[in-house]
């Protein structure tokens, strides 16, 4: 089951469809793990048993009467329980939310269906995915696989810790700040946030001004990049989508030789727009570097101050949660997690004024970013600044790095994350390292506009070079019925 539970994507929907492995099989031994995994990593908020069977049943029938079917065909997937699904509640964590239930699928929800997969529960998020920690009052707390003592980062830990733990192999999140690539980093798996627009999302409620992606999670680069086939293209309800046509970046990582990223002009950023970085992290990510220098890259070391994104994020951010719940506030906020309470309070004391000047802001750190790429192929950095923080770390705290006080958590762990939702640029992280304690630490490949398929191949020819796959999570083995 174990084995079963670790397979990528593509190798079980190949299973499935050649009737070595059928959908229920599969399903059932997810659904045994996932049940298993509750108490300690409690990754989903709702399990979707029954649906999820009957899709698996579905699937199998599919294959034995010799149907044509899609490339994700039988795969159960789990998705974020800030996304719309129909007919399976979406409570964005919160006890507000907490008996919504959606008449119709998101877009990206809709295509994953398309492709064959359904889905086999909604995973855990901060309340309204508004932190770095996966914790809410409707759930509890969220747990990292590699040692229950630390968050597995937020918002989108429930997706991350379900691929990491083996409670299935593909999970759709979102990323507005550092949502996907931080948990992927903390739990040791491939964390995506495409090009601004390139996966469309139909939810957010300004799509002019938006920031917010749709993440994708996997263990492999080659599940990831399959995920993202299957979800890129222009839809009506998104216009940073509108022109965009699907990508095709599994054939793309495919034909990749042991030199296909020779002469790449890369540049190594270790700080950006901070100034403290854990040892370890560093070493990590320094080594990784090296290893694409062992690639024929050209690889710089690039020192240039850049100014932390962090300010204009959290007016823009702050202000779009007032826009939502501030005329309510008093009355909601018994029911809300203080720090998400506290966010909507100070988003409704910005004035006009300050939120145009970080829309301002925002285009200066775009244009900031895109002349990096005049000179560089490809960007560096760390992740995050320093390893996973506590399961129990209050959001408003500061953290402390290299055993000094660092600050805003936001500020200081995640600089190198919400620069790029801002600026809208694609951008992965993948594993590069363990800590000393053995925690996971990751590093991150950017790229220029509609430059996904090249961040994948960089993420592929260092997946090969540097495997992951093999370290599965210790608390893992306690899963198993």
């Amino acid at each position: 089951m174990e084995t079963l539970a670790y397979l990528p994507a593509i190798e079980l929907a190949k299973r499935i469809r050649s009737r070595r492995l059928s959908s229920v099989e599969l399903t059932e031994a997810l659904l045994a793990r996932i049940e298993a995994s509750q108490p300690s990593l409690n990754a989903f908020i709702t399990v979707c048993r029954d649906g999820a069977l009957a899709a698996a049943r579905e699937a199998d029938a599919a294959i034995a009467l010799g149907k044509d079917v899609g490339p994700l065909h039988g795969v159960p997937v789990s998705v974020k329980d800030i996304i719309n699904t129909a007919g399976i509640r979406t409570t964005w964590g919160s006890r507000t939310m907490m008996d919504n239930v959606p008449n119709a699928d998101a877009i990206a929800v809709h295509r994953l269906k398309q492709a064959g997969a359904f889905i086999i529960g909604k995973t855990t998020t901060s309340e309204f995915a508004h932190k770095l920690m996966t914790d809410a009052p409707l759930f509890g707390t969220t747990r990292n696989p590699w040692n229950l003592r630390y968050t597995p980062g937020g918002s989108s830990g429930g997706s991350a810790v379900a691929v990491a733990a083996g409670l299935g192999p593909l999970s759709l999140a979102t990323d507005a700040g550092a949502s996907t690539r931080l948990p992927a980093a903390c739990t040791g798996i491939v964390g995506l946030k495409p090009t601004l627009g390139l996966i469309p999302h139909s939810q957010v409620p300004d799509g002019f001004n938006n920031f917010i992606h749709l993440g994708l999670m996997a263990r492999t680069v080659a599940d990831t990049a399959l995920m993202l086939d299957v979800l890129s293209g222009a839809d009506s309800s998104d216009p940073h989508s509108l022109g965009v046509t699907g990508t095709q970046a599994l054939a793309a990582i495919s034909d990749m030789s042991s030199d296909s990223l020779r002469g790449l002009r890369v540049a190594w950023r270790p700080l950006v727009g901070n100034t403290m970085l854990d040892d370890e992290v560093r070493r990590a990510c320094e080594e990784a570097v090296d290893t694409f220098r062992a690639f024929g890259c050209h690889v710089d070391l690039v020192e240039t101050p850049v100014e932390n994104a962090e300010q204009a994020w959290r007016v823009l951010q702050q202000s779009n949660w007032a826009a939502r719940f501030f005329d309510r506030i008093e009355g909601l906020a018994p029911l809300l997690d203080p720090s998400f309470a506290e966010g909507i309070r100070a988003g409704g004391a910005y004035s006009g004024q300050q939120i145009t000047r970080a829309t301002y802001k925002r285009t200066e750190h775009f244009r900031t970013v895109q002349g990096w790429f005049g000179t560089y192929d490809l960007v560096l950095t760390p992740t995050m600044s320093r390893p996973p923080l506590t399961a129990d770390h209050a959001a408003l705290e500061p953290i402390i790095i290299g055993g000094l006080n660092a600050g805003d958590m936001r500020q200081s762990w995640v600089p190198y994350l919400n620069l790029f939702d801002l600026t809208g640029h694609p951008a992965i992280s993948v594993p590069c390292g363990w800590t000393n304690v053995g925690l996971p630490v990751g590093l991150q490949i950017v790229g220029p506009w509609y430059g996904d398929a090249a961040v994948l191949r960089a993420a592929a020819a260092f997946e090969r070079a540097r495997p992951w796959m093999h370290r599965i999570p210790p608390h893992v083995s306690e899963l198993a019925p």
